[in-house]
């Protein structure tokens, strides 16, 4: 059934090129309305479970570039010989923008991982003295343009007791091993 709509639809702009209209006209014609009778019968016959892939706007957006593709095909027709056969496969242009514009299902939105609240990390005086050290140092990996310092200090500050955990970590099974070790004298 979709090959019967392609070929009357392009049939029709072809008519319409070809017979009824004469110069640019013509072209920009014949194709445009080609394209939309076999787009209209696509959003028609198809299933609309799926939805919008794209919000509204960005729907006219899509159609419009596809439109502006179109028309920059019909004025090469006006200035490229044997150009206007090309009007025949102009529709075949339709199935890509229905899927682009209904594969509303296709997506799999997965929600945002939910982090648990982290408490706030508490600095003492040996932190910010060594944030001050920081500080004077040439290169400081938590500079950022436009970071406030007090943004430099957060991400110091986690990084800073991040590396901490870890060498406790690191060292926590080193002290059990010598505490084992020093049982079994």
């Amino acid at each position: 059934m979709k090959l019967a709509a392609y070929a009357v639809s392009a049939l029709v702009g072809f008519v319409i090129g070809h017979y009824l209209l004469d110069g640019a006209p013509a072209a920009y014609a014949s194709i445009l309305i080609s394209y939309h009778l076999f787009l209209a019968y696509l959003i028609v016959t198809a299933s609309h479970e799926k939805g919008f892939s794209f919000p509204l706007g960005m729907t006219v957006l899509t159609h419009m570039a596809f439109v502006g593709l179109l028309v920059g095909m019909a004025y090469a027709r006006t200035h490229i010989p044997f150009f206007g056969l090309i009007s025949w496969l102009v529709p075949g242009l339709a199935p890509f923008e229905t899927k682009w514009v209904f594969s509303g299902q296709d997506r799999v939105i997965r929600p945002a991982e939910v982090k648990a609240p982290r408490a706030p990390i508490e600095a003492t005086a040996e932190d910010h003295e060594a944030f001050r050290m920081h500080l004077a140092q040439s290169e400081r990996p938590f500079r950022k343009p436009g970071r406030s310092i007090d943004e430099e200090f957060k991400h110091w500050l986690a990084d800073r007791h991040q590396k901490k955990a870890a060498s406790m970590a690191e060292a926590a099974p080193a002290n059990a091993a010598a505490s084992a070790n020093s049982g079994t004298d």
